[in-house]
């Protein structure tokens, strides 16, 4: 089968567009020309931009004398007889080098390139076998009918640990080849390492507090499968685009020596050395403390990080008391990452009930936040059934970087505005226009300084409105065909972000934690019923339900009374700004993870996924015109020497 790169949709292998989305299964645009690439290529013809995806290998050969701490070295080009994947190599002949020895295997590493991307490994469809059957036999141990299935070895720990992903990488694919074992992982190597990120940025404590937590947290379960050296392996330790943590794969415990608590905290203790942390605050006095061997529980351990957490709560809270907003990354949100970390309260031996601890629920860590990057693009389309296109958008980004020798840092601010026209004609492109360059006009003047408060914004919004209305009113306009507007406005200034709206043009939000957001509530006849009392279905049975309620234009300023909003950003976040034209018959709310929640990612391009959103709205809608504003921003803890 043939798995859609767009909707994720099964295909027949004999696909050439997905039969649900209809994304070709062929090619895709190369990311820097946007020239056509087979997925079968690695490289896009016209460029030459790397394209394929890459996998990173890990190879189990079995120990021999005259083969140990040696490298491994391939003469052909696929490491698979079907040739699906290509071993990456810039030499005639590609070397893979040696990782780790157990008492039976050598393993060595590699990246290759899948030449057949969109194709399914069979490995989750044999693992889903070996559930039902161990259903069925009542039994507790998997490793049986894993090897029966020819499930190489070198997998079980990956599979074992399955629900921790992403932060233990997934196998994609394993097979054996007579006594050779592969797996194919993730390739995580342009993931951050901690230990990098320790060395040339200054953290908060509390950003190491979250980290080790998720280190002790995981280490009970890696010792459930005698992995637990992989979190003292320093370059194994890394963090994706967004700062979550991750390893990059899993390293084997020696049988004769594993690993103990003791070496962890002497690890960190290293590493904080290195980076020029304090040796005489909490947290360092707490890791010397594991270091020593005098803290040997994980249970306590975690304790400890628990209390240091709700400690510095405490301090930030009273040096960023105007903050109120509950920040991202804490200690709490560690239990939707690993399953295993749950706000139980520990009873008897700390040892005993290893996979529980204590979470105040007041010990949410505040963090301050800062800007990372922010970017948008906007696009309008007349659609499948308009003549002219009434709608008009804008946007106006201003990005200014600061760095010194700590750190790197981004000012940002952005006025981002969609407006949907109406009145017949010319009017409504004429409104939609008048009122963005008004508003455009307005804050060159009235945002010097401050972020504007909701008087201002209220008064942009009535001084476009009263430029329209004496238009209309100078034009003698009566009656349907007096010109008017819909508006939805953002304005961002670092992690803060203003919304305001007129009419039902809507603004959402995607982030990871709490999905899609609609942030503007429609101003239509159905919607004023709804707030009434009314219940939803009888409200949107009247024939007037989606008469709009206000609009810029064509009334006086006493009669409109925008919507205004302010949020406090504390993860990455995707703004939406649209004309209905888009977000009609629930096409955001059924589509919205398809189509909007990849571009939360740094790595995905706006304009080709702005592209794909408009081009689907076409085929979904098609009957207004089509305008959308995408708005990204990154978002990370914001750091502070004297924090440390």
């Amino acid at each position: 089968m043939l798995v859609c790169p767009q909707c994720h949709a099964e295909n027949p292998n004999n696909s050439q567009v997905c039969q649900r989305c209809q994304t070709s299964l062929i090619h895709h645009s190369c990311r820097k020309c946007g020239h056509n690439v087979l997925f079968s290529e690695t490289h896009c013809p016209k460029c030459g931009t790397f394209s394929g995806r890459l996998w990173q290998v890990i190879i189990a050969k079995p120990n021999k004398s005259d083969r140990t701490n040696k490298s491994l070295t391939f003469d052909q080009k696929y490491l698979d007889l079907g040739q699906r994947y290509q071993i990456l190599t810039s030499q005639k002949k590609a070397t893979f080098q040696p990782i780790s020895t157990t008492a039976t295997h050598t393993l060595y590493q590699g990246r290759v390139v899948d030449c057949q991307p969109l194709e399914q490994s069979t490995l989750p469809a044999l693992v889903n076998q070996v559930s039902d059957a161990l259903q069925e036999s009542q039994q507790d141990d998997p490793t049986l009918f894993w090897q029966q299935m020819g499930i190489p070895s070198a997998a079980f720990p990956y599979i074992m640990l399955q629900d921790l992903k992403p932060i233990v990488p997934q196998v994609y694919d394993a097979w054996t080849d007579q006594d050779t074992e592969y797996i194919l992982l993730p390739d995580r190597n342009h993931w951050q390492s901690i230990p990098d990120l320790l060395m040339n940025h200054s953290l908060l404590t509390i950003q190491i507090v979250y980290w080790l937590n998720q280190i002790v947290t995981l280490w009970k379960s890696l010792l459930s499968v005698n992995c637990c050296q992989s979190l003292l392996m320093v370059n194994n330790l890394r963090l994706d685009e967004d700062q979550s943590f991750g390893l990059l794969k899993l390293y084997g415990d020696s049988p004769n020596n594993p690993p103990s608590l003791k070496k962890l905290g002497q690890l960190w203790q290293t590493l904080l050395n290195k980076a020029g942390y304090p040796t005489s605050n909490k947290l360092s006095d707490l890791i010397q403390e594991v270091a020593q061997g005098n803290i040997k529980q994980v249970g306590e351990f975690r304790l400890q990080l628990l209390d240091l957490a709700a400690e510095q709560e405490i301090n930030d809270d009273q040096e960023n008391s105007h903050n109120t907003e509950d920040s991202s990354p804490s200690l709490d949100s560690i239990a939707e990452e690993l399953p295993e970390f749950q706000p139980d309260l520990l009873s008897g031996e700390l040892e005993d009930n290893p996979t529980t601890t204590e979470v105040s629920s007041d010990s949410t860590a505040v963090l301050p936040m800062e800007l990372v990057s922010l970017t948008a693009l906007g696009c309008t389309d007349r659609g499948q059934q308009r003549d002219h296109n009434e709608d008009y958008f804008s946007l106006n980004t201003q990005i200014a970087t600061q760095q010194n020798n700590q750190s790197l840092g981004v000012n940002g601010r952005g006025i981002y505005i969609v407006c949907d026209g109406m009145g017949g004609h010319a009017a409504g492109e004429v409104a939609s226009k008048m009122a963005t360059e008004t508003l455009e006009e307005f804050f060159v003047k009235h945002w010097q300084g401050d972020f504007p408060d909701q008087e201002t914004i209220l008064q942009g919004i009535l001084l476009a409105n009263k430029n329209l209305y004496e238009v209309n009113q100078n034009n003698a306009s009566s009656g349907s065909g007096r010109m008017g507007t819909t508006l939805v406005l953002l304005l961002v200034s670092q992690t803060k972000v203003a919304v305001a709206h007129v009419g039902d043009s809507r603004v959402y939000s995607m982030n990871r934690k709490q999905g899609l957001q609609q942030l503007t509530i429609d101003h239509e006849v159905g919607q004023r019923a709804i707030q009434n009392g009314i219940n939803p279905q009888l409200a949107y049975s009247r024939p007037d339900a989606y008469q709009l309620t206000q609009a810029l234009g064509p009334h006086e300023n006493k009669y409109v009374q925008p919507d205004i909003q302010f949020l406090d950003l504390v993860e990455d976040t995707l703004f939406l700004l649209c004309s209905d034209g888009l977000c009609d018959n629930d096409l955001v709310e059924e589509h919205w993870e398809t189509y909007l929640l990849p571009l939360i990612k740094s790595g995905q391009s706006l304009e080709r996924g702005m592209n794909q959103l408009i081009d689907f709205t076409n085929s979904y809608n098609g009957h207004d015109n089509i305008t959308a504003v995408l708005v990204r921003m990154k978002i990370r803890p914001k750091v502070n020497p004297q924090d440390w």
